[in-house]
């Protein structure tokens, strides 16, 4: 594993964060056409943000000896689309929310209406910085829950991690 995964690692255990931990290797081609092998860290747990919910949420580094490498977090499952005839303004409450309250993070509805949040960042050795955006992230959640539930068309109630 990089330092960096390991530093992660570590400031995990000593938040008393308990991950599952999974590799991930996907073939990619570089831009001479030539196939290597991109490995990623997936580090999975859930997130109780409310008394009878709880959702998934994640961080994937990519691993590469490298001084700074790529991350996402996720949080999954958050909601779901339950009218997609109401899509349009939908977007546009998820959007008014990440333009002015969703700090680092952006809420998107995916290809079958789940409504995740994420952020896509780069990281160093000191992975503390990204191990903040994490932890605020759940705190990021929890406080925009009930802008979410009042989003017609979203069902935020049944979804549990």
């Amino acid at each position: 594993m990089s330092k960096i995964t390991d530093n992660f690692m570590h400031l995990a255990q000593d938040r008393k964060i308990q991950f599952k931990m999974k590799d991930i290797e996907t073939p990619i081609r570089t831009k001479d056409g030539e196939q290597v092998t991109q490995k990623q860290i997936v580090f999975q747990t859930a997130l109780r943000i409310q008394d009878k919910k709880a959702v998934a949420c994640g961080v994937i580094i990519h691993e590469s000896d490298q001084p700074r490498v790529n991350y996402q977090i996720t949080y999954n499952k958050i909601g779901q689309v339950t009218d997609r005839n109401k899509m349009p303004e939908i977007t546009t409450a998820l959007n008014e929310i990440n333009a002015m309250r969703s700090g680092y993070y952006r809420f998107v509805v995916s290809g079958d209406g789940e409504i995740i949040m994420r952020h896509l960042g780069i990281t160093g050795e000191d992975a503390s910085p990204m191990m903040d955006v994490f932890v605020y992230g759940g705190r990021i959640l929890k406080a925009l829950l009930p802008q979410l539930e009042k989003i017609e068309g979203v069902d935020v109630s049944q979804v549990k991690a």
